[in-house]
């Protein structure tokens, strides 16, 4: 019976009407099409009825004609207004029955499934139980909370690698604790939740459907708009990210409010960008002592953004993000010790703190550290060395550490000539966009 109900007599309590009716025969007509009952290898439960209500329909059968396997998709519509009409559905269902595209089975069924005025669409056997077991079965759908629904839903669709006591609302803490760690240890955080995802078993689209019915506190509003942000479980969608982080960052979410500054910061979600805002969330942020407001305020102060330039006061918040362990900030530190800006030059403690930064993966310190080794910056030269983390950082990704390794191998600084290998990094580095590359391909291949 339960494949056959209109999901908004369940979901919303309406009473079943001529729409209703329109939902059953869309779902005797992909009966016909398949030959065999609708979800026949499922129970017909509880579980069963919260899919269906949250969309989950039959798959069409192949070589379906298109104009057949259209009218019942659209009958089972989930909003009943989009529906047609019965008189529509009859219409379409003789056209469709006359085309040369239809099978003899489908015309024999056309009498059971076009009915006599005084008859209804639904099977007699739904007919004379609705106000029994339909009433029955609707009242423990409704008594059942969504966490129990969900949970009854995914147990034969999903293998979650999670316990009964870890169940989806543990992970989505552990979830935003993960990017909390992340984003406060180097600003990259995405492919540290696709890893957890996946070391669990967690389908993303699972996850993300949860979420959308289970916005009960900050974690989940704020969770729920990262995954909108980065594509997570669902395209991207900027606007719906920026509303969910700012309905968390009213709750006094850090991580909603960090994420708002970045919206803001670089214009997602909205048409222009508004930075004076991104330095107000990220001011309040940096205050309350967390590395990732402290390192973006080193930025807004170190490039000028709706701020003054300053290098001492970028040092500054560089140094509080860098003692609250901040690789980029460390790496960023380390430049400016580097180049003597905002604080005295010292190449010894730019080696340290790209050494620091290097020792946490960031890419880029590993790459400034191979520099050092290189030009012998706050340490002895050691050539072989510098090749050594030039081709850690760039197997990493990192776009000059690639073009650097490459001119060590067409240079053969540190390690045998090796044209081959130069261009296959300098192509590497410009297929990543790095100008200078692009310029020594162009050359070479004149050459």
């Amino acid at each position: 019976m339960i494949p056959y109900i209109d999901p908004k007599a369940i979901t919303d309590n309406l009473k079943l009407n001529e729409k209703s009716d329109v939902y059953s025969i869309g779902v005797l007509l992909w009966e016909i099409s398949s030959g065999k009952p609708p979800f026949h290898e499922e129970n017909y439960d509880l579980s069963l009825m919260y899919k269906i209500s949250q969309g989950r329909r039959e798959e069409i059968i192949s070589d379906t004609p298109n104009d057949y396997s259209d009218l019942y998709t659209e009958c089972w519509n989930c909003e009943p207004n989009e529906r047609p009409s019965i008189h529509e559905v009859v219409n379409r269902l003789r056209i469709s029955l006359n085309s040369s595209s239809t099978t003899i089975y489908q015309q024999s069924m056309f009498n059971h499934i076009i009915p006599t005025s005084n008859e209804s669409l639904i099977p007699n056997s739904i007919e004379n139980s609705l106000h029994g077991e339909l009433s029955q079965m609707i009242q423990k759908f409704n008594n059942t909370n969504a966490n129990e629904l969900f949970m009854m839903s995914t147990n034969n669709q999903i293998n979650i690698n999670i316990s009964f006591e870890k169940n989806l609302s543990i992970a989505v803490d552990e979830i935003v604790d993960l990017i909390f760690r992340e984003e406060n240890r180097k600003d990259e955080s995405k492919q540290h939740v696709l890893d957890y995802l996946n070391n669990h078993n967690i389908n993303s689209e699972e996850i993300y459907n949860w979420l959308s019915y289970n916005q009960t506190n900050s974690n989940s509003n704020f969770l729920l708009g990262y995954f909108n942000y980065f594509g997570i479980g669902t395209p991207e969608n900027n606007v719906r990210a920026l509303n969910l982080f700012i309905n968390a960052s009213v709750q006094g979410h850090i991580l909603a409010q960090y994420y708002v500054g970045n919206c803001y910061e670089f214009g997602h979600g909205m048409i222009t960008k508004g930075e004076k805002s991104a330095f107000v969330y990220y001011e309040k942020i940096a205050k309350d002592c967390y590395a990732m407001g402290q390192f973006k305020l080193g930025c807004f102060y170190n490039f000028g953004k709706c701020v003054e330039k300053d290098f001492k006061r970028a040092s500054n918040w560089y140094n509080k993000a860098a003692n609250n362990g901040h690789l980029i900030a460390i790496y960023n530190l380390g430049i400016l010790y580097l180049n003597g800006k905002g604080v005295d030059k010292n190449h010894q403690k730019a080696f340290e703190l790209f050494k620091k930064s290097a020792e946490g993966e960031y890419s880029s310190g590993i790459m400034m550290l191979g520099y050092c080794y290189s030009d012998g910056i706050g340490i002895s030269i050691d050539k072989k060395r510098a090749v050594e983390l030039h081709q850690k950082a760039a197997n990493l990704g990192e776009d000059v550490a690639q073009y650097n390794l490459a001119v060590m191998y067409e240079k053969g600084d540190g390690i045998e000539e090796d044209m081959d290998k130069a261009i296959y990094w300098y192509e590497q580095s410009a297929k990543q966009g790095f100008q200078k590359a692009l310029n020594r391909l162009i050359i070479l291949k004149k050459n």
